[in-house]
């Protein structure tokens, strides 16, 4: 599928084709929207508040072939919006370092762990580990300096390595 053409006829009021466009990633789209919400309704939800931004703001796309990157920060911005609107995240409770005992067979366990970090530490680790985004597409989504998006990454997993030790370095 050529990107610019569809996004050209998206631009043009073309539903089908901003339809296409997502589907052709929709796996990509609902495994991140997923990450953030943690709960298929909340994800599937946050997809079409994304599916209505895209729609009435493509016409603000300055460069078609940054469609995916820029409808991925759509996507991030809603799922951080509607968690903010839902206070979902929870402060870390008193002694959860010594008294949770985790278990490093399933994954959930550190995805749950990721997910008791505060804000700013949670979406940097979110975003750059399951994403895959470079520093510097997470500076323009977070919109701060690249280097406080690398502080915030180490911090973060410096507070993961204190919770889960070693069990997720390939050391244990």
């Amino acid at each position: 599928m050529d990107v610019r053409k569809q996004v050209a006829l998206a631009k043009a009021g073309d539903k089908e084709a901003l339809l296409d466009l997502v589907m052709a990633r929709q796996q990509e789209f609902y495994g991140l929207s997923y990450v953030y919400m943690r709960n298929e309704q909340d994800a599937a939800d946050v997809l079409q508040d994304m599916m209505v931004i895209l729609f009435t703001r493509i016409h603000t796309l300055k460069k078609a072939s940054a469609f995916y990157s820029w409808a991925k920060q759509i996507l991030v911005r809603c799922c951080l919006s509607r968690l903010r609107t839902n206070k979902r995240w929870q402060p870390i409770p008193e002694g959860y370092e010594q008294t949770t005992h985790m278990r490093a067979d399933t994954g959930l366990d550190l995805l749950n762990a990721v997910h008791r970090l505060p804000a700013s530490q949670r979406d940097v680790i979110l975003l750059y580990y399951y994403s895959d985004k470079t520093f510097e597409e997470i500076s323009a989504i977070m919109q701060c300096p690249v280097g406080t998006v690398k502080s915030r990454l180490h911090q973060g997993l410096k507070k993961l390595r204190g919770w889960l030790g070693n069990e997720y370095r390939g050391e244990a």
